[in-house]
C-alpha cells in the first residue's frame, strides 16, 4: 500500500486479448505483482475473431517477412507442446488451377522454403489425382492441375487466450474483467490510474510502476487518456471478416480468393469457417461488422471451389469480425509488416509500453520482449520461462 492507502502493483496491463494476457503471464512469471483490466471479457475482441490458426504464415513469404515466419514456426512447435489439447497439427491443402496467380511451381518453392524455415517440421507433398475427391469431397477440380499439402496447426483462439489468462493467474496475476480504464497520470515516479468497475458508479484508483497498453485497435485511443501523452505509432486498422457457413468442411483448404488474395476454409463448429478479408477500417472498433462486399467475396470464393453445394446469405450461421493493427503502409495491407511493434516512453527505463499489432501465434515471444523492457526498470525477481509452462 502507498502512503494514502491506494493499492499499488508493479505492473498494470490494459487489455485482455492475447497480447495482454501473454504479457501478464510473462510479468507474473518474473514474480512481479500484476493487475490486468479488461473492459469486457477475456478474448472478447480480435483474439476470438481470427482464422484460429497457429501457423508460420505461408503467405508472408511473398512479402519476404522471413524473420516473422521463422519465429512463428518456432512458436508453433512450442505451443503444440504447451497446449496439446488446444493446438493440433493439421494437413492444409492447396488446390492449384490453370488460372491461378500462383502456379504450382511457385507454391512448391514456397512450401520448400516453409519446410526449411520450420527446420523440417512442416512436411509437404503432392496429392495424387486419384485421391483428390477422397481428400476434399466436393472440391471443383475442373481446370485443376495440382493438389499440394503441407503441415501447420490450428486452435480455438478464445480458449487459448483464456488458458494463458488462467496461467497468469496461477502465477499470481490478478485479472479484473468488466473494468474500464478511465485514465492515468504519472506522479511521484508512479502511475495513478483510474478504473471503472462495471456496475459501480464510483471510480477506483490504483498505482503502478509500469503501465502496459495492450488494447489492440484501441491502442491510440487509450493513449489519449494518459498524462503525459506517451509516444505514438501511426497505424492502419484493417478489418478481417470470417463467415461460418452451414456446410461441413472436409479439410483445411488454402485457396486464392475472388480478389486474388488468399483465403482459408477450415472445419469449425460442424460447419465451414471461411475467410479472411483485408479491408481498411475507420471508426469505432467496438462497432465492427461484416460489409456487403466482404460477404460477397467470401461467398463467391466458397462457391467457386465448392459449386455442388453453393452458399447464400441464408447459409451464414455466424459472422466473425476482427481488426488487425498494422503500421502505416504506402502499398497494401497484404504487404504490410505483421510483426508486433513495441513503443515505450523511455528505452532505458520504460514506465509505459504499448503493444501495436502482432500475431496470435507469436504472442509469447512478444510478451518476452515486453518482459525484457520491463526488466530495465524492474529487474526480474525470478527467471521463469513461459516456454516451459503448460497451458491447460
Amino acid at each position: 500500500m502507498s502512503g494514502n492507502d491506494t493499492p499499488e502493483v508493479d505492473i498494470l496491463v490494459i487489455g485482455g486479448g492475447i497480447n495482454g494476457v501473454g504479457t501478464a503471464q510473462a510479468a507474473a512469471a518474473a514474480c512481479h505483482s500484476v493487475l490486468l483490466v479488461e473492459q469486457n471479457t477475456i478474448a472478447s475482441a480480435t483474439s476470438s475473431n481470427s482464422t484460429k490458426l497457429i501457423h508460420g504464415g505461408l503467405r508472408y513469404l511473398e512479402s519476404m517477412q522471413m524473420g516473422l515466419v521463422y519465429e512463428a514456426l518456432h512458436e508453433r512447435e512450442t505451443l503444440l507442446k504447451l497446449a496439446p489439447g488446444l493446438v493440433s497439427r493439421e494437413w492444409f491443402y492447396i488446390p492449384v488451377f490453370r488460372h491461378n496467380k500462383r502456379p504450382a511451381w511457385v507454391v512448391n518453392i514456397g512450401l520448400a522454403l516453409y519446410w526449411a524455415l520450420s527446420v523440417g517440421r512442416s512436411r509437404f507433398k503432392s496429392v495424387p489425382r486419384k485421391q483428390w475427391q477422397h481428400v476434399i469431397p466436393g472440391l471443383n477440380t475442373e481446370h485443376m492441375t495440382t493438389l499440394l499439402a503441407y503441415e501447420d496447426a490450428a486452435t480455438d483462439d478464445a480458449l487459448l487466450t483464456q488458458a494463458v489468462a488462467r496461467s497468469a493467474e496461477r502465477l499470481g496475476a490478478t485479472i479484473q474483467q468488466h473494468t474500464a480504464f478511465v485514465g492515468a497520470s504519472f506522479q511521484d515516479n508512479r502511475w495513478l490510474i483510474q478504473l471503472a468497475p462495471d456496475g459501480q458508479n464510483q471510480k477506483t484508483e490504483v498505482r503502478a510502476k509500469i503501465l502496459i497498453n495492450a488494447t489492440g485497435p484501441w491502442v491510440n485511443t487509450v493513449r489519449q487518456q494518459i498524462t503525459p501523452l506517451p509516444p505514438e505509432q501511426k497505424i492502419h486498422l484493417v478489418q478481417g471478416t470470417h463467415l461460418l457457413l452451414d456446410r461441413p468442411c472436409p479439410a483445411f483448404v488454402y485457396v486464392e480468393s475472388e480478389d486474388d488474395r488468399v483465403m482459408f476454409f477450415r472445419p469449425w463448429k460442424g460447419g465451414t469457417l471461411a475467410g479472411t478479408t483485408e479491408t481498411d477500417f475507420y471508426g469505432d472498433p467496438s462497432k465492427v461488422h461484416a460489409s456487403k462486399e466482404e460477404v460477397k467475396i467470401i461467398l463467391a470464393t466458397y462457391n467457386r471451389y465448392f459449386p455442388e453445394h453453393p452458399c447464400s446469405k441464408s447459409d451464414i450461421l455466424e459472422y466473425y469480425c476482427g481488426i488487425r493493427v498494422l503500421p502505416q503502409y504506402s502499398d497494401t495491407a497484404f504487404s504490410a509488416n505483421r510483426s508486433a511493434m513495441l513503443v515505450c516512453d523511455n528505452e532505458d527505463k520504460p514506465s509505459y509500453i504499448a503493444i501495436y499489432g502482432g500475431k496470435l501465434t507469436t504472442y509469447r515471444k512478444e510478451a518476452e520482449k515486453v518482459a525484457r523492457l520491463i526488466s530495465r526498470r524492474l529487474p526480474a525477481k525470478q527467471n521463469a520461462d513461459t516456454g516451459k509452462i503448460s497451458l491447460t
